[in-house]
């Protein structure tokens, strides 16, 4: 039961780390040139709506690497 709750501790940090990291990313992509300029509160939602999106898809391909990697040891 302890390890479960280690595994979701863990989740969710990678979670939070990957969106904080993934959303310095999409600041970085010059997004004025597609979204109009008179509409400042949705091109900031968009980014922050990215930045969850590619969070969220990193997050899960480094818990399911983890996961993955962990379950070899019962290949042996």
């Amino acid at each position: 039961m302890r390890q479960l709750g280690i595994h979701a501790v863990l989740s969710i940090v990678i979670y939070l780390v990957a969106i904080a990291l993934a959303f310095q990313a999409v600041k970085a992509v010059k997004i004025e040139n597609l979204i109009r300029s008179d509409k400042p509160f949705e091109a900031q939602t968009f980014l922050i709506f990215t930045a969850i999106a590619l969070g969220y898809l990193v997050a899960q391909f480094v818990i399911s690497f983890i996961d993955s990697s962990l379950q070899l040891s019962n290949l042996f």
